[in-house]
């Protein structure tokens, strides 16, 4: 099978490279060529635009930052549809608004093209290490035909539903991850500011209730004042409003979900967009005039 994927990012170098990796053909496109070298190297063959990549591929995989970036990509000059055929797939492992990918999959339906979205969860270290979660919509028989390369990818793969329910999956997934994380440095500036070492509170909340998938990661990040990405919290706050939209269209109010937000958006505001989600410790921190550091 002929593979293509467009988005080599953070993310979508690790995963085409493991597709390379497994032996299949590849070919690749990125708005930064300059980003694919490593690939074309390996042996990936390049393409100018995405109907090249889809005329050359029999599935398509896409990774990418935004809804409306995943439609330029399919939609705009010299997009994916133009260079679609019949029996062909198109994979999604963007996090996407389940409105837009479900639109993009009628459309390709005419064309007689496969949709399925399969975002993913695991972050760059599930990433480089082939380990991701991934959360497939879709028709189960385009599954079964792309499931072998999923797995060089990810070794938790859910069929979660029709095409639209692995975002939704994903969405629910992040709303609880990006809630967790946004408490969990709130929690811990509170501790702190009221006088308990950040280390001998972490060693006690990891063994209590408290205990959760953020508090693992504050050894690493807000403790060592490493806030590289990782989770872009530019990428949080848009998967956040991704999930609040959800909510509007669902009728489901999301109160704790737009506190989260407000966080997120004071985050982005000073100047924190491209540093990791953990960063929405610091403008805590800056209020209070404390640091949750177990450094010196």
């Amino acid at each position: 099978m002929r593979v293509g994927f467009i988005g080599i990012g953070q993310m979508g170098h690790h995963m085409s490279g493991h597709i390379l990796e497994a032996g299949y053909a590849l070919t690749v496109h990125d708005k930064n060529k300059e980003a694919t070298k490593p690939l074309l190297v390996l042996g990936a063959q390049w393409r100018d635009n995405p109907r090249q990549v889809a005329q050359s591929s029999d599935v398509v995989f896409t990774s990418l930052p935004t809804p409306s970036i995943v439609e330029d990509v399919v939609y705009g000059e010299n997009g994916l549809k133009s260079g679609w055929k019949p029996g062909d797939i198109f994979v999604d492992m963007s996090t996407n608004s389940p409105t837009t990918i479900r639109h993009i999959a009628e459309d390709a339906r005419i064309l007689g093209v496969s949709v399925l979205d399969a975002p993913v969860s695991g972050g760059t270290k599930g990433a480089e290490m082939g380990t991701l979660a991934i959360m497939v919509g879709g028709d189960a028989a385009a599954l079964e035909k792309v499931r072998k390369i999923l797995q060089t990818m990810g070794k938790n793969i859910f069929q979660v539903g029709d095409v639209g329910c692995g975002n939704i999956a994903k969405l629910v997934n992040n709303l609880i991850s990006l809630t967790t994380n946004a408490i969990t440095a709130e929690a811990f500036v509170l501790g702190v500011k009221a006088g308990i070492d950040p280390q001998v509170l972490w060693n006690v909340v990891r063994v209590g209730t408290g205990s959760c998938w953020s508090l693992e990661q504050m050894p690493d990040t807000i403790f060592k004042a490493n806030f590289e990405p990782g989770f872009k919290l530019s990428l949080g706050l848009k998967d956040i409003g991704l999930a609040l939209a959800l909510g509007r269209e669902t009728g489901v109010p999301l109160s704790i979900g737009a506190a989260v937000q407000h966080g997120l958006d004071a985050a982005v505001e000073a100047g924190l967009a491209e540093k990791s989600v953990q960063a929405v410790v610091l403008p805590l921190e800056e209020i209070t005039k404390v640091k949750v550091r177990t450094i010196k």
